[in-house]
């Protein structure tokens, strides 16, 4: 599955750690607020600027008083740290995250060839995600 959003959008997946978070849709996770609270819940979707929409979620405000929530909508300026789960595998979810990019569907028609200069970051980017496994 490619990543599908503006220009803009497909730009901050591809040049910022938002592939890893979008790699983390299904888990539960906590996502500290910049008011010092915080929101634990299922990560239901994530979007090209960061935009987190949970499910079965808790917000725990800084008095400790909790609010339980069926949806909760999070928007990226107001995140200060995503907490990653301990049992995932950072690198290797940046990984394949990255490989469902590249997945082709045999029923979608081939798409325009990327520029050199999308195609020489994303080079780049791998090249240092090789590094850091070493």
């Amino acid at each position: 599955m490619m990543f599908i959003g503006t220009s803009r959008e497909k730009f901050f997946y591809h040049n910022t750690l938002l592939c890893l978070v979008k790699s983390l849709q299904g888990q539960n996770i906590t996502v500290d607020l910049r008011n010092d609270s915080y929101v634990c819940g299922h990560l239901t979707s994530v979007d090209g600027y960061m935009n987190l929409s949970m499910t079965k979620a808790v917000y725990c405000d800084s008095q400790e008083n909790e609010f339980y929530f069926d949806n909760l909508f999070v928007q990226a300026r107001n995140i200060r740290y995503v907490h990653i789960p301990e049992t995932v595998s950072i690198l290797g979810n940046i990984k394949n995250e990255f490989k469902k990019g590249n997945d082709k569907d045999p029923n979608k028609e081939d798409k325009p060839v990327k520029s050199r200069k999308a195609k020489k970051a994303l080079q780049q980017h791998m090249k240092i995600v090789a590094s850091l496994e070493k």
